[in-house]
């Protein structure tokens, strides 16, 4: 018993505190690799160069005895800190089979039939073009919480939401615990809340628990992810569907658009309370980390793997320099692409957005990347089997 204190006790100090010392005796050294670069575990599988505090493996694996310190394998050094080979979501699913979310993404197949490929940018969206975005209802300090009405009127609309099955949403935790309370309610089925085209095909759930992921810690910038579950499930329909999760740990090619959706605020100041759409592309983490080099503040670590950097493209109707973004208000909305074929196209997530430096700002706005906790979303949303969810 002593022994398994003491062994639990160097784990903790290790992870909190790493000697620098104690690394370079015990690590195997492997070819110099950078942070997000591939890497290969002592096991022949595939990893990702982690700081180990941004390893979510890490911890459980010594613990459960399932590597030594003498196993783990050395990408490189970024100062005085350690960079490791960390065993990646993708990796430590092939030992088992497909991954939950993954099977979940095959079963969507034919729901998006009326998906189309022509992409807008920075507009006003119609029904049935961001299917899977909920907005999450806070409710209002005068309003009765026995009442329930259909215009939403009884609910403050001020954060986004994904669906990735009919009971599973996913939301920034910074849009949990606000200083207008926590949400109650998920509104889909709709891009305008409060005058639906079709009232009749609107949505409403009420939140029976949020989950926030156990390391976010509030007013910081890193693992701002949230799960919600709602007390009945939706029922998919044309103006209703989930999206797949990507599961690609990489950044995607600046051949890829993004999109980004929210009910914020717009560049004159007011939030309409309809669905809007902007493309974005692509940042890398190094160019996105030197955006925000005077935010040691908020974020200590610069941005970190498991985050994502995205900018709006230069607007043509302004001549002040702004950039199409995502705003105040479209918090915990989705950062999205349309993959798949011409044929059977699919929505997958790629974010969640968590903050930026100001609305139309030419810096790049950054979401937590869905792909970084992917192990963490399946164990509540997919614990053995996908169709569960």
């Amino acid at each position: 018993l002593d022994d398994m204190r003491s062994r639990s006790t160097v784990v903790s100090h290790w992870l909190s505190a790493i000697s620098l010392a104690t690394l370079l005796v015990v690590i195997c050294t492997g070819d110099e690799l950078y942070e997000s670069d591939p890497c290969t575990l002592h096991t022949g599988e595939e990893g990702v160069c982690r700081r180990p505090k941004d390893c979510p493996w890490l911890k459980p694996a010594l613990r459960a005895h399932e590597i030594t310190y003498q196993q783990l394998v050395r990408c490189g050094f970024d100062r005085d800190e350690p960079i490791i080979c960390c065993r990646s979501a993708l990796a430590k699913s092939s030992r088992i089979g497909v991954r939950g979310s993954v099977q979940a993404c095959s079963t969507y197949d034919g729901l998006w039939s009326q998906l189309s490929f022509h992409i807008i940018g920075g507009e006003e969206v119609a029904s049935r073009t961001v299917p899977f975005i909920g907005a999450l209802g806070y409710l209002l300090d005068e309003a009765d919480p026995k009442e329930d009405p259909a215009d939403g009127t009884a609910y403050r609309w001020a954060c986004g939401s994904s669906l990735i099955t009919s009971r599973f949403l996913l939301t920034a935790a910074h849009c949990i615990g606000t200083p207008i309370g926590m949400p109650v309610m998920v509104r889909m089925g709709t891009p305008n809340l409060l005058a639906p085209a079709k009232p009749e095909l609107v949505q409403d759930r009420k939140i029976k628990a949020v989950i926030v992921h156990p390391m976010y810690k509030k007013g910081q910038k890193y693992d701002d992810i949230a799960l919600i579950e709602v007390s009945s499930p939706f029922q998919f329909d044309d103006e209703l569907q989930p999206t797949c999760l990507n599961a690609n740990p990489s950044d995607l090619g600046d051949a890829v658009v993004l999109l980004a959706a929210g009910w914020g605020f717009t560049d004159k100041g007011d939030s309409p309370h309809a669905l809007l759409r902007t493309n974005l592309s692509t940042v890398p983490v190094d160019e996105c980390t030197k955006s925000y080099a005077s935010f040691k503040a908020r974020i200590q670590d610069g941005i970190r793997p498991s985050q994502y950097c995205a900018r709006g493209f230069l607007r043509a109707d302004t001549n002040d320099g702004t950039h199409s973004d995502t705003c105040e208000g479209d918090s915990g909305g989705p950062l999205y692409y349309v993959g798949g074929s011409e044929n059977a196209p699919k929505y997958f997530l790629l974010g969640i957005t968590s903050f930026g430096s100001g609305c139309g700002s030419p810096n790049p706005s950054v979401y937590t990347r869905v792909s970084f906790y992917l192990d963490w979303i399946e164990s509540h949303v997919w614990p053995t089997n996908p169709d569960e969810a």
